[in-house]
């Protein structure tokens, strides 16, 4: 069991060259080459030991250099904890290819992403990286990781509201710091170390390039806690780019985005890859595979099921890839009779939500201007507009997170914001579910657990919630087909296993007013479908009333017809087409 480092030699200035004049990804500087490389073997507890052997067949391998390996594995496994993953996975990655991973929610996709870029231990087999790193990097530091693992971790310490507080407040970290060479290069302050000026003075280069492609210039005075989950995953991808590459891992790189920035990103990527930097993009949504990604690896139970040329795995996985018909539980999971909960919908057409020229601004920037809007119960609409627009600034308001929400003319199921009200009873007739709620939620927690929190709109079980309730947890658990991990912590699933969980959250106790902030972000085809069913039976059917954002117009629930556009402060109210 050993991951080898295979050295080629030194790269060409421009061999990852992206139409930015080569600059973010070229290493020019020479490196002196030796027939050697560095194999390192993995013990079962995933600890290694570094050695130093002859390199084979290097005479054969420099020859065809255009189908060259840039990574490699024969038999491998990773280690997960006490279990292993993907046993027995062989696969090469050439030069020339681009490699995508596709797989339902579950399926083990981001944990293969980790164990090619080497975050996972070998448990078996070998795993072979074929080129050579920067100086100065290992070779798994030259590969560049953007999911949403890292973007969490970013903020994790930090609660849901700081995002509002940081943005009266100082001493967050600004994205200009978090771009900054110290920051993304980890360099020690006090590590005496030769000068690094042209590693300094090529990073600027690429860090100039990457803000202004992903037009981050009006971002760099602002905290990174502050901007919108859109926002921050451009800023992420920015940090990416700034890096020295040999290869870029991007995890749902897509997530969060508006349409125009989709399309910006994918033009993006295919000049990246048009350049020559090997790419392993990692979705659940085909649609969103750009057009350059020549070869799929498709993923099912912690293993490869289907691997090559991107027609053939699609022909290969075509069933799985379609949206098929959501899953009608056996019975629906409504609460048991002896919990007192506010009415699913108040009487028909009474207030739920009412502002009045309201404006929320900070400094010189104004999210919101002179902003008024009614949702009665039974009217669920949809909330559009581009990233940054103040789509969650408006959420916010309702939620009653964000301090400005005393500066304005706010009502909330009836009660007026400001008026001696407890924060507590106002989220008691709220459901909620969102990027952020998932980056702050605690992981830690069972399943059903954290369903059942929902009764108490805390992050943890601080009573005995009583066995009425756990049934009804269960049932939800039940619709998203979440049984059998009931019991499991929720830092066991993946992202989009995850997002389940906090909807079933929502939805528990059957709330006046539903708030969904991209509810099915992360979801693959069969759970986008099964939840979308769900939600158009509550609202039509049961009279739950929804605020619903997305960026992608095909997921709004079809009893949604009101919609709310918000873009540059401004919002403009209307009907949507019938679907």
């Amino acid at each position: 069991m050993r991951r080898t480092f295979c050295q080629e030699p030194a790269p060409r200035a421009n061999l990852f060259s992206t139409g930015f004049g080569g600059s973010l990804h070229a290493d020019s500087r020479a490196v002196s080459g030796s027939n050697r490389m560095v194999e390192r073997e993995s013990d079962p507890a995933g600890s290694r030991g570094v050695k130093a052997v002859p390199r084979p067949g290097d005479a054969a391998g420099r020859t065809g250099s255009a189908r060259r390996p840039i990574v490699s594995a024969i038999g491998a496994a990773f280690r997960l904890g006490e279990r292993s993953v993907f046993p027995g996975f062989s696969w090469t990655f050439r030069r020339g290819e681009q490699w995508g991973i596709l797989g339902a929610n579950g399926s083990g996709k981001s944990l293969l992403a980790d164990g090619i870029a080497g975050r996972l231990p070998l448990a078996a087999g070998l795993l072979r990286y074929h080129f050579r790193p920067p100086a100065g990097l290992t070779h798994e530091e030259s590969i560049g990781h953007l999911s949403f693992e890292d973007r969490r971790a970013d903020v994790r310490e930090a609660v849901v509201q700081s995002r509002w507080n940081s943005l009266e407040e100082d001493g967050s970290v600004l994205v200009r710091d978090f771009l900054a060479y110290d920051h993304v290069m980890d360099v020690n302050p006090f590590e005496v170390r030769a000068t690094d000026e042209p590693a300094r003075r090529q990073f600027a280069r690429s860090r100039e390039e990457a803000v202004a492609w992903l037009r981050l210039a009006a971002f760099l005075g602002r905290t990174l806690i502050s901007l919108s989950n859109g926002e921050r995953q451009r800023v992420q991808l920015a940090r990416a780019l700034c890096h020295p590459l040999r290869m870029l891992v991007l995890d749902e790189p897509f997530t969060g985005l508006d349409t125009a920035a989709r399309a910006e990103l994918t033009e993006l990527l295919d000049r990246l890859m048009e350049g020559g930097l090997p790419m392993l993009l990692v979705t659940t949504r085909v649609e969103d595979l750009p057009s350059r990604l020549s070869h799929l690896l498709w993923v099912e139970n912690g293993r490869v099921a289907a691997m090559g040329s991107r027609a053939r795995v699609k022909a290969q996985v075509a069933t799985a890839l379609r949206t098929t018909a959501p899953r009608r539980p056996k019975s629906d999971p409504t609460l048991p009779r002896g919990i007192r909960v506010p009415p699913p919908a108040g009487e028909p057409g009474s207030e739920l939500v009412r502002m009045r020229g309201v404006t929320v601004a900070y400094g010189s920037h104004t999210i919101l201007r002179d902003l008024s809007w009614e949702v009665r119960a039974g009217e669920s609409w949809a909330l559009l507009g581009p990233n940054g627009s103040g789509k969650t600034t408006l959420l916010s308001l309702i939620l009653g997170d964000n301090p400005q929400v005393y500066r304005n003319e706010v009502s909330v199921l009836g009660r007026p914001r400001g008026s001696g009200e407890s924060i507590w009873e106002i989220k008691r007739g709220l459901g909620w579910v969102s990027p952020e709620l998932q980056t702050h939620f605690d992981d830690s927690l069972s399943c059903l657990d954290a369903v059942v929190s929902g009764f108490f709109d805390t992050v943890g079980v601080f009573e005995e919630p009583g066995s009425r309730r756990r049934t009804a947890a269960r049932g939800w658990l039940e619709r998203f087909s979440l049984s059998a991990v009931a019991h499991e912590p929720m830092s066991s699933l993946s992202a989009g296993g995850q997002r389940m969980v906090l909807l079933a959250r929502a939805l528990v106790k059957r709330p006046r007013l539903l708030i969904l902030d991209e509810p099915c972000q992360g979801l693959d085809a069969s759970h986008r479908a099964g939840f979308l069913a769900a939600l158009d039976d509550l609202m039509a059917g049961d009279g739950v009333t929804a605020i619903y954002v997305t960026h992608r117009v095909e997921e709004i629930p079809r009893a949604i017809r009101r919609v709310l556009r918000l873009e540059r402060g401004a919002a403009t109210a209307g009907w949507l087409p019938p679907r």
